[in-house]
């Protein structure tokens, strides 16, 4: 037996050729079987070396220049590209079959301007009865349920299986690179969106199976815990903040889990900070560096102007209204008619604001209006300082120009703005409830 192992040993070393060793094993009593998976195994293995020196040694193009690797793998996706300002109504966005995620699948991403290659999203539709592939990667993501229901199981390697249910309404945030894989388990098709910080992870490594196929488990985030994604009242918590690096005052209620059963009837807390009838929370998701918030805005009111960096993602839960964007000026009406954009939403839209531009919403409705915005910054437990200036202006987001920061104070605003949401209240006999400048 040693003699046949030492021959074998021999053979994988490259000691002895590939005729002699099937003479040997032949001669020897080394059956067909055991001769097949050993020949096999070396002429994967020759694969596999000649694959790493073929990428060792590839020649270098000097005449490369500004290659984008997330623009490329979009195009190798196979399904549409959502770009603009926003998008309508994420429920009736077309998708199309997409082979990465498996059959029964079908899918869309989005790449508005505003997202300017730091954050973007994919709404991913599963057939009644199908599932996903299981998939696992290097950028975080935030996902909201659209519609349906079914279960998402999260796992990493030699670690147990855990079991997420959701419904519309629900946002998951599976730990960064776990093994995760979505089941349908309702009677018609299932729909969510999914925000991501992939284009920056996509473009910092330029390498596909670095980012798909990665080994390494982040249990300093994540390690199997049986309360990572319940949804108990020991998630919520009333953090104080460093007046230095936050303008909220008296700090933070955070809701800090893996999971929220439904973002549109979670309870929220006042802020007048950020306008008259608001209120909030912030949502940290499994020791990401994207975060999240969830605002509301009370029947006749309408938030404070204020900008920041790239990437904000606003995804509109429930009621109805617009918002307006715009750059150059802290007056809307001065401000250079190319830049001035307004966006109507309704359960269900999308936007995202460009890096530096205002932007202001208002509740046109008769219930509060709602949304969530993942985004970097804002008041999370890690703090992001490049990307765009995300990191810096989203502090900057919740002081009142007055001090040098980026928030519009009612009496500083256009009077254009109170005189546009006054008509807008009057289609539909809606009173006013802003308090006098």
């Amino acid at each position: 037996m040693k003699s046949t192992d030492d021959f074998v040993k021999n053979f994988r070393e490259g000691k002895v050729t590939r005729r002699a060793f099937v003479e040997r094993a032949a001669a020897g009593g080394l059956s067909l079987a055991a001769t097949a998976s050993i020949l096999s195994g070396e002429a994967r293995a020759q694969r596999k070396a000649a694959d790493d020196h073929q990428h060792a040694t590839r020649a270098r193009d000097f005449n490369q220049t500004n290659f984008n690797p997330w623009e490329e793998w979009l195009k190798q996706e196979g399904i549409p590209v959502y770009r603009d300002y926003n998008v309508s109504d994420l429920r009736a966005l077309e998708v199309k079959p997409w082979t990465r995620l498996g059959g029964g699948v079908r899918g869309a991403h989005i790449d508005l301007v505003g997202g300017e290659g730091l954050n973007s999203g994919y709404v991913c539709e599963i057939a009644r009865g199908a599932s996903t592939t299981p998939q696992r990667y290097l950028f975080e993501e935030v996902i909201y349920i659209l519609s349906g229901e079914g279960e998402s199981i999260i796992w990493t390697p030699g670690g147990g299986r855990q079991s997420v249910k959701w419904k519309a309404g629900s946002v998951l945030s599976p730990p960064l690179n776990v093994w995760r894989q979505h089941f349908n388990r309702g009677n018609a098709k299932a729909r969510f969106l999914a925000m991501t910080n992939a284009p920056v992870i996509i473009d910092l490594f330029h390498n596909l199976d670095f980012v798909f196929n990665n080994d390494y488990v982040f249990r300093d985030r994540y390690s199997g815990e049986a309360d990572f994604f319940s949804a108990g009242k020991d998630k919520l918590h009333h953090k104080e903040t460093n007046p230095e690096t936050s303008e909220m005052a008296g700090g933070v209620d955070t809701w800090d889990s893996g999971f929220v059963p439904d973002v549109r009837t979670l309870r929220l807390f006042e802020s007048r900070e950020r306008g008259s009838g608001n209120s909030r929370i912030e949502l940290q998701f499994s020791d990401n560096s994207m975060q999240a918030h969830i605002s509301e805005f009370e029947v006749g009111t309408y938030k404070k102007a204020h900008r920041h960096g790239p990437g904000s993602h606003v995804v509109v839960l429930n009621g109805h209204g617009y918002t307006l964007m715009w750059k150059g000026s802290l007056k809307y009406s001065e401000a250079p008619a190319a830049t001035q954009k307004r966006i109507d939403w309704v359960e269900g839209s999308l936007f995202v604001p460009p890096d530096g531009w205002f932007h202001q919403h208002f509740n046109a409705g008769s219930e509060p209006a709602r949304y969530i915005a993942p985004t970097w910054g804002g008041d999370g437990k890690w703090f992001t300082r490049a990307l765009g200036g995300g990191g810096r202006t989203h502090r900057l987001g919740k002081t009142s120009t007055r001090k040098g920061g980026n928030l519009i104070e009612y009496a500083d605003e256009d009077p254009a703005i109170r005189e546009i949401y006054a008509a807008e209240l009057k289609k539909s006999g809606i009173e006013m409830r802003m308090p006098s400048k």
